[in-house]
């Protein structure tokens, strides 16, 4: 029998075009990001998983940390898709209200944070309210697997509601 040795590569030392025969690289950032705000980046289309003529979609989000004082003020539905956040790299605040596909608003007495460490995601369904999580400490990135483009907004203010996070 013949022993092939076969050298150990960082995956961060590889190109997208190097391990194209192989796959895609999950989490590059080789693109500007679709939506660049103060607290979070988004790269749509990260990896393509989806049929032509179907958009089903593994972004990657890098969310940054709160300026201190700064609350919550607003949140985001998608109401025709789940959406899944694979565990973070790194520690996450995750505020939500539950899901609602018909109303315009979320229930604001219902409003929840969660705290993601980095050992579980989570899978939210269609018309659930959000906001994209906010990290405790540094940076935190996050995989986003999703489909279909439809997003709803709100503000919090127009609901009369100031959301502040308490731990």
């Amino acid at each position: 029998m013949k022993t092939k040795y076969v050298k150990i590569e960082r995956l961060t030392d590889v190109t997208a075009e190097e391990f194209a025969p192989y796959g895609q690289i999950i989490g590059l950032e080789d693109a500007p990001p679709l939506e660049d705000f103060p607290h979070l980046n988004y790269w749509t289309h990260n990896v393509d998983i989806g049929p032509d003529g179907e958009m089903l979609d593994l972004g990657l989000l890098l969310c940054k940390p709160l300026a201190p004082g700064t609350g919550v003020t607003k949140m985001e539905r998608h109401p025709c898709t789940w959406e899944i956040f694979m565990p973070p790299v790194g520690e996450v605040v995750f505020v939500m209200a539950p899901t609602d596909t018909e109303g315009d608003a979320p229930d604001a007495d219902r409003i929840r944070a969660f705290l993601l460490d980095g050992s579980l995601g989570v899978a939210l369904p269609g018309g659930n309210w959000h906001w994209p999580p906010i990290p405790v400490g540094g940076p935190a990135k996050i995989s986003l697997l999703r489909k279909g483009p439809r997003l709803d907004k709100t503000d919090f203010a127009d609901l009369g509601v100031e959301v502040k996070l308490i731990f």
